[in-house]
């Protein structure tokens, strides 16, 4: 099948003959990009005895191959799952990681398996011609907010639901206009609307950060600034993202953006935040020379820790944070 080239890369077979998708450029989170912007970031202070607890999904790349692996936030119980990149994430409940894969038909779309890396199930597509990239939770963990595009028909690009159960029920919640691409990434915390980013390939800087409700009415910008997709923090009030390689905090119902200035680090440039589960933690990836690694720090931008050791010719990128999983 022949992926889209605005939304996907080109599907990838791994040595062991297993397909791996490398993430698509519409539905990947934020990148690490060749020459990142200088963000203000210094040394690691934080001992592993002083971070939170929970677990850590994230993909490890080598140019555009991925693997999927689940971790400890100081580093430890690395576990590998999948010969997939991303786009991932943890169910609300912990006992599941949704995973964009290709499937059966030939067609992008999601499947689950569990944290241990048991039980991988890739779903069968409810639409024969439409790719899915499914991954955003709803609350309750009965719905999933997808990307999607159709190769033979781009007045379909927009964003779908599905049900998280088996991938059935298909819905249209937004048609994007002039072939552009909504990329979900995030619920309400009621349920009730869909934060997503709006973007218009190839172009991925020209992006808009936008809500709608989840019957498809109320869509609105949240900020006139050109700002990519970002996670909703845990109490509802403000989207955690990244813009020129430093992390910003939107609030959703206006004010001021402000940028995250990082206390220690000898860092070069962070991006991919996502919140840890009480809020008051991030974890990212950052750049210190020539490899991406993952980070956790705390919202105020003090006690920075490393939380990976990527070799040159690898990185690290879109971890998602849950409380201990089962």
């Amino acid at each position: 099948m022949a992926i889209s080239i605005l939304a996907a890369a080109i599907l990838t077979t791994a040595c062991s003959g297993q397909a791996t998708t490398p993430g698509a450029a519409s539905i990947a989170a934020s990148r690490p990009s060749a020459s990142p912007t200088t963000a203000v970031l210094r040394s690691p202070t934080t001992s592993p005895a002083e971070l939170p607890g929970g677990r850590l999904v994230y993909a490890q790349w080598m140019g555009e191959v991925g693997s999927l692996f689940t971790t400890n936030p100081d580093g430890t119980d690395t576990t590998p799952l999948l010969p997939v990149g991303d786009p991932h994430r943890w169910s609300p409940d912990g006992r599941h990681i949704s995973v964009v894969a290709e499937n059966s038909d030939g067609r992008l779309f999601v499947g689950l398996i569990d944290p241990d890396g048991s039980h991988y199930v890739q779903f069968d597509s409810p639409d024969p011609t439409l790719d899915l990239g499914c991954f955003a939770w709803s609350p309750d963990g009965s719905r999933l907010a997808c990307e999607g595009w159709d190769d033979t028909d781009l007045t379909r690009n927009g964003m779908y639901t599905v049900r998280a159960s088996d991938g059935g029920d298909l819905v249209r919640v937004t048609t994007c206009p002039n072939s552009c691409h909504d990329i979900p990434t995030d619920y309400s915390r009621d349920g009730a609307q869909i934060i997503f980013t709006r973007v218009t390939l190839p172009d991925e800087a020209d992006a808009t950060l936008m809500v709608v409700n989840v019957d498809g009415s109320g869509a609105r910008a949240l900020t006139d600034r050109k700002i990519g997709g970002g996670r909703l923090s845990p109490d509802g009030k403000t989207i955690l993202t990244d813009s020129k390689g430093s992390l910003l905090l939107v609030p959703i119902d206006g004010g001021e953006i402000r940028a995250i200035e990082i206390s220690d680090g000898g860092l070069e440039t962070a991006l991919s935040p996502s919140w840890s589960p009480d809020g008051e933690w991030i974890v990212f990836s950052g750049r210190a020379s020539k490899s991406f690694d993952l980070y956790v720090v705390r919202v105020d931008g003090t006690q920075l820790h490393q939380v990976t050791d990527t070799p040159v010719g690898k990185y690290e990128d879109a971890a998602d944070w849950t409380a201990a999983a089962p």
